[in-house]
């Protein structure tokens, strides 16, 4: 008898182990190998992290499993973010190809007094439903784990959306989730150890970066975060995206975001922060061994980030108040809000809007119970969370936070207002903005519709489609990068008709940008290693021939759709193909043996 070779023999080996791990997901596997492997992809996404970064800890030995990947014949390259630089942006391009104009992590609806943040369960699914209704994302059919968006998956696992509302328990994975842990005791164990073993890692690195004496943020929550993001999060939904690889979902997405969680805190260039990828890279590594030796789905492979982070310092720490509080005072003091900004009596009054909306729909017990439960411990926790928005009655405002970026809204009008009636509803109020050492710049809507205003230290400036100016006019904008690629991303992007009344981008100096969070690393607008997330693909694939690459359409239409093509989304009924598939599989269920 020949022996058998060895790439054969690894697949065999590698085929007895996945099979025997993952036994509950046979069937599932074998209904998909029926028709033969579909084309599929599987996308990981490191939230937040920078091309110079990731370069940074590869250079350290931190990545030996991208590393490796790299030279089997992959290529790193860059692309410059989207405006804003924000996951919930970026990931409704990628699964929907356009941004639909979410203007940032967190912002206020004016025409039904609504706040959308995007960690907030309710408001995600109020706002997918009715952004995305009508559309098929790009994961439909498929798998997502760990996400902001689903793109439509069939599995919402971890995601804060879904395609249809959920119960926490449907959304966290439920009974899937614990199926995997109970065939998988080792992984299971490992998990709840290594929960000890990153609080007491989080205590030394508090203390480190104390000593350093550098920008502080508070300390809050952030332990239980970096526990649930960086070991519970990883363990789960890297098992997670292993099964569906070995049952050939076609379609799968997953997000790792321990590595933003912690830039956020400690700074995107910190030893915290940059040996946590070692994590990941393990994590990615199991991904990739899937890959190549059980996958049930001819899949691509991409690894990518939706932005970088910028060092930065907490506006707070700096400047001793929040820009909520800052404008707040200068309100209060300096004058009173005219009859068009009003109180916010009547805006307060439709907040309940959303909530009674979803309670009406939902009305079982386990519905109920999720949301008592959530509710008592979103006010437990109140006080140890970090001021991220800023209601004013007397003002007669709404600040919303996102990192390094603020949209300011004035309240008594459901439209958006220009520059010309902001200063007419809260006169000074610009100038104060302007002139502040922490703001960079502000825009504001011009009095034509295709006008957008800049206000700087030094003046202002009027944008239109085709912008010429001289160069000390456009100084300002050169510690963001190149003035006139900004202008055109700013044009578009200040004219949204989510975005405030007024949009605050933090300043960009020599001790970083300025974030309006309690952060000490900062992404979300422009300017630094948060316009410079990356991107790796097989050597020759289409993308890699391009000299610039910008926005995120590119990686829906280029990469992703490419890949798996466009959707049916027509419904002929079944056909006599459809008939011939369904009798194949009742006699493929009656096999016995594991067909490849």
């Amino acid at each position: 008898m020949a022996p058998m070779p060895h790439s054969a023999l690894i697949r065999w080996l590698s085929g007895c182990y996945y099979g025997l791990k993952l036994f509950p997901f046979r069937k599932e596997r074998r209904e998909r190998l029926i028709d033969g492997r579909q084309k599929g992809f599987v996308g990981i996404q490191i939230d937040g992290l920078a091309f110079p970064h990731l370069q940074q800890a590869l250079d350290r030995g931190y990545l030996p499993h991208l590393e490796r990947y790299l030279r089997r014949g992959h290529k790193l390259i860059e692309y410059r973010a989207g405006l804003p630089s924000t996951t919930p942006a970026a990931q409704s391009t990628f699964f929907y190809g356009s941004d639909h104009t979410i203007p940032a992590f967190r912002w206020f609806e004016k025409e039904t007094g609504q706040v959308i943040s995007c960690n907030d369960l309710d408001q995600v699914q109020f706002f997918r439903e009715k952004l995305f209704a009508g559309e098929r994302g790009l994961l439909a059919g498929g798998a997502s784990y760990s996400n902001i968006l689903d793109g439509d998956a069939e599995r919402s696992i971890f995601t804060v959306s879904s395609p249809h509302p959920q119960t926490l328990f449907d959304r966290s994975g439920g009974s899937r989730i614990i199926l995997l842990l109970l065939v998988n005791p080792i992984r299971t164990c490992r998990m709840f150890f290594a929960s000890f073993v990153e609080y007491w890692a989080n205590r030394k690195d508090e203390w480190h970066h104390r000593r350093k004496k550098g920008w502080q943020t508070q300390e809050g929550l952030f332990p239980f975060i970096r526990i649930f993001c960086n070991v519970i999060l990883r363990e789960m939904q890297t098992f997670g995206v292993i099964a569906e690889v070995y049952a050939g979902t076609p379609r799968i997405y997953t997000t790792y975001s321990g590595y933003d969680e912690i830039a956020h805190h400690f700074g995107p260039s910190s030893w915290p922060a940059l040996k946590n990828l070692q994590y990941i890279d393990r994590r990615i590594g199991e991904i990739i061994r899937a890959i190549d030796h059980v996958p049930g789905a001819d899949y691509l492979l991409v690894i990518l980030s939706d932005h970088g982070q910028t060092p930065g310092y907490p506006f707070q720490n700096r400047f001793g108040v929040t820009i909520g509080d800052a404008v707040s005072a200068f309100l209060h003091d300096n004058q009173k809000a005219t009859v068009l900004s009003g109180s916010l009596d009547a805006t307060m009054a439709q907040f309940s809007y959303l909530r009674n909306e979803l309670e009406a729909r939902q009305k079982s017990w386990r519905h109920r119970l999720y949301r008592h439960t959530k509710d008592y411990l979103q006010k437990k926790i109140h006080s140890l969370v970090a001021e991220t928005l800023k209601f004013d009655p007397q003002g007669g405002v709404v600040i919303t936070y996102s990192s390094s970026l603020a949209h300011l809204y004035i309240t008594g009008s459901t439209v958006p207002l220009n520059w010309k009636e902001v200063e007419l509803a809260q006169p000074l109020l610009l100038r104060f903005l302007q002139k502040h050492k922490g703001i960079g710049f502000v825009l504001a809507r011009g009095e034509k519709a295709d006008e957008l205003m800049i206000f700087h230290r030094g003046g202002k400036i009027c944008v239109t489609g085709n912008p010429c100016f001289a160069q000390p006019e456009l100084a300002f904008l050169r510690p963001y990068g190149a003035p006139y690629v900004l202008l055109e991303e700013l044009h578009k992007y200040g004219l949204g008709p989510r975005c405030g009344d007024l949009v605050l981008f933090g300043a960009l100096d020599e001790e970083g940008i300025a974030c309006f969070d309690d952060q000490v690393g900062g992404h979300g607008s422009v300017g630094g290693e948060q316009s410079r997330p990356f991107i790796i693909l097989p050597l020759g694939h289409p993308v890699l021939d391009r000299e610039q690459l910008s926005g995120y359409e590119f990686i829906y239409r280029d990469i992703f759709r490419a890949q798996v093509g466009e959707d049916r989304t027509e419904n002929t009924g079944p056909t006599v193909l459809d008939a011939a598939r369904s009798l194949n599989r009742k006699l493929f269920d009656s096999d016995f043996i594991l067909h490849d």
